[in-house]
């Protein structure tokens, strides 16, 4: 074997490596998604693609008075990013909930927070 084909045979396993561990992730994910308490409504956002940046998703299940019953946030660069709940926002009308104030100095999450608001107001 030549050096090309050693390169090749490498790239092939990070790659098939790659889409192992995200498919993880999206399945980590999912879980936590579908065992989100159910509400009447239910929003997802997600920060804007930038370089270098992690990115971040936001989903939330609100109730028929629009009161948010569960929350997932899930921050990373990398496919090791795990759902984590948000547990300020527990209780609280999406009409008082201010991103600036939940994430102060994270401005991914503030638009992901914002944009997971939208769809239901």
């Amino acid at each position: 074997m030549n050096l090309t084909t050693n390169l090749a045979i490498l790239a092939l396993i990070a790659w098939s490596i790659q889409i192992i561990l995200g498919w993880f992730q999206i399945r980590r994910f999912n879980r936590a998604f579908l065992s989100m308490k159910k509400g009447t409504y239910l929003g997802v956002g997600r920060s804007q693609a930038q370089r270098f940046k992690p990115k971040v998703l936001i989903a939330l299940s609100l109730d028929h008075d629009k009161k948010v019953i569960d929350s997932i946030w899930m921050k990373g660069f990398t496919v090791f990013a795990l759902p984590k709940p948000i547990p300020q926002l527990l209780g609280l009308n999406i009409t008082d909930i201010m991103p600036e104030t939940i994430f102060p100095n994270d401005f991914a999450s503030q638009s992901a927070l914002i944009l997971a608001l939208k769809a239901n107001k």
